[in-house]
């Protein structure tokens, strides 16, 4: 895993290799073993690198090709990038390395842009055809590899991170102020946007042509496709699952370097984990963070998977365990210099802690991340489901009564407890059908949001944030409203949110993660089952724990699902009250007329009193409030 850095069809290209290599330094820490800059015609490319594969330095970048006339800088892993490496060497191809970047180059001479549907791996990356001049910029089916840019005249300039394009001089950095409004709705900024004006990221799954007479286009060149369901049996299909799992698994254990694994107590890290020993010829260390508050512990379950393992395989799991305090707000401060933008998923806390963990032993891991989204695993499918019941039983007006007299009643204190996600099911069965997964998915309505607004806020068009959820669901594919959630939720909060988190907490602290569940004959295949295979009469990832029985402990199969929540609207009320109330009521939100004075404090006043928990938005208003601040110094 690396970092890149790019600048395209530029006027100074004498000027340009000293600014690479700043831009570079910005994100040493995504790669501190190597730093290249090269250049061809009027474009220059910068590399950061963190060698996991071939760790020989004739595999540094950016490279050439023999001829000298294209140019690549690559961000990720292709895991079968030895099966193509054979391929070309049957056609001729001569290589000076054993890297996958000089796979991928030496694809691209034979086969262009075809090269990509070849691919299969996480990636971002650019390459430059001098025999065009044109520049091409790639990113992997899921987006897991981030790949920013921006357009001055006829120039282009990219890179992994908005930390790398900020030192960069034609560098304008505009605040959207319809990106802070997404934000306060999804707690992350959708793609393709970012949080400045004029700068984007390139969309998952696609390809980016740039020529030097400034000219872009942008296609896709894979998408999943929900419609077409396989004939298995669901024994069958479990089997066929567990197959899968075990192939993927197998690829991303392929490295030069020791492998670790992110050990949780949920199911999705315990069969990656077993898979993971199971085929390792060496022991491999296993990471587990405990919390000081027990009903967010997971060290017990995740004793049980390591006892297990360890009893099943031969070389086993060496556990590690660390316990931390998530309550560290400078840890929460030095987040958004890791992010770059507004981020407000605040289980990037204990991330960021065991990714600092993990890297002070390994420089590679893998987890159990897209189980959920793909499987069945989020209680919001459910809730989709009992509406679609519910609609059935009872007419609108009856269903928007119910949801009237539990706002009335029922209190909201705690967005855990029964009284509140009841609350909010009523609620969601009374929305139209096509609003209900805008609602599961935004915190607040928009009326809500923008009365917090000041007059900087106020005076901007109002922003139709659920149009970027109401187009993915346009595009959806999955005609069963359940399973069109899930699509969606790959699509958007996948990406846009578990995918950054993992990628920035990870990278910080020069750590290479691998997801088996996202790889993409796992992904496909669970796209053709059908969604009573996953979620099932309240059961959810019915498949998978069918695919994983033998494979993990029982109690670890049947435990309850806790994942990786901080109880933020505790915090809010008790240890950070007083940061709070001085980071919103006397910062940057107020003094910059971003929101108004009186109506944070009556927000605030709301939470500490427990009328409502509004920790979620609190927290959103928290993060943006020290980014700003962080663009102020």
């Amino acid at each position: 895993m690396c970092g890149i850095i790019g600048i395209y069809n530029s006027n100074t290209p004498a000027a340009d290799h000293i600014t690479a290599a700043l831009m570079a330094n910005s994100i040493a820490r995504r790669g501190p073993d190597a730093q290249g800059v090269m250049q061809l015609d009027n474009t220059t490319f910068a590399h950061r690198r963190l060698a996991i594969i071939d760790l020989d330095s004739s595999a540094n970048q950016p490279l050439c090709d023999v001829s000298g006339k294209v140019m690549i800088t690559f961000n990720g892993e292709i895991y079968n990038y030895r099966q193509l490496r054979q391929e070309l060497l049957q056609q001729g191809a001569k290589f000076r390395t054993a890297s996958d970047t000089e796979v991928i180059l030496q694809l691209y001479i034979q086969y262009g842009a075809d090269a990509l549907s070849k691919l299969d791996g996480m990636f971002a990356f650019a390459l430059y055809d001098s025999r065009s001049r044109e520049l091409l910029l790639m990113r992997d089916r899921l987006g897991k590899k981030p790949l920013y840019y921006f357009s001055s005249g006829s120039a282009m300039i990219f890179a992994s991170t908005l930390q790398a394009l900020k030192k960069h001089p034609l560098w304008q950095g505009e605040i959207d102020a319809h990106a802070i409004e997404d934000f306060l709705a999804y707690e992350y900024i959708p793609q393709p946007g970012s949080v400045y004006k004029n700068v984007c990221q390139l969309p998952a799954a696609s390809l980016m042509r740039c020529r030097f007479d400034g000219q872009k286009t942008i296609q896709r060149y894979w998408q999943l496709d929900f419609r077409k369901k396989l004939d298995l049996s669901l024994p069958d299909a479990a089997e066929l699952l567990r197959e899968k799992l075990f192939s993927a698994t197998a690829k991303r254990l392929i490295a030069d370097v020791p492998c670790g694994i992110y050990l949780s107590g949920g199911v999705d890290s315990a069969i990656t984990a077993m898979l993971a020993a199971r085929q390792s010829k060496e022991q491999l260390q296993a990471f587990t963070i405990g919390f000081e508050e027990s009903a967010y512990d997971e060290r017990q379950l995740a004793a049980l998977t390591a006892n297990f393992i360890n009893q099943q395989t031969p070389c086993g799991i060496q556990h590690n365990c660390h316990v931390v305090n998530c309550r560290s707000f400078e840890t929460l401060q030095k987040t958004v210099q890791i992010f770059g933008e507004p981020f407000a998923d605040f289980s990037l806390l204990p991330c960021t802690f065991l990714s600092e963990f993990a890297a002070s032993k390994v420089k590679l891991v893998l987890s159990g991340d897209g189980a959920d989204e793909l499987f069945g695993g989020y209680e919001r499918y459910q809730a989709m489901q009992y509406c679609a019941q519910l609609d059935k039983l009872l007419p609108g007006a009856a269903r928007r009564l119910l949801a009237f007299a539990a706002r009335t009643i029922l209190p909201d204190r705690s967005k855990r407890s029964r009284a509140a996600r009841l609350r909010r099911f009523l609620q969601l069965a009374a929305a139209p059908r096509h609003q209900r997964y805008l609602q599961l998915m935004t915190q607040n309505s928009a009326a809500f949001r923008q009365a917090l607004y000041g007059e900087r806020l106020r005076n901007v068009a109002p922003s139709p944030c659920g149009d970027y959820i109401n187009e993915v669901l346009r595009q959806a594919t999955s005609p069963d409203l359940a399973e069109r959630c899930s699509e969606c939720d790959i699509t958007t909060y996948l990406q846009g949110d578990i995918l950054v988190k993992v990628d920035r907490t990870s990278m910080a602290n020069s750590l290479e993660v691998r997801s088996p569940f996202l790889d993409t004959g796992v992904v496909e295949l669970s796209a053709a089952l059908p969604f009573s295979y996953k979620q099932f009469h309240g059961e959810r990832k019915r498949i998978l724990k069918m695919a994983a029985d033998g494979l993990i402990d029982p109690q670890v199969a049947n435990g309850r699902k806790k994942g990786f929540a901080v109880p933020l609207a505790y915090w809010f009320r008790n240890q950070w009250k007083d940061l709070l109330q001085a980071h919103l009521l006397t910062g940057l939100l107020v003094r910059d007329g971003w929101f108004d004075r009186n109506a944070l404090h009556n927000l605030l006043q709301q939470h500490f009193s427990c009328r409502c928990d509004h920790s979620e938005l609190l927290g959103a208003l928290l993060m943006l409030e020290l980014f700003l601040s962080s663009e102020k110094n």
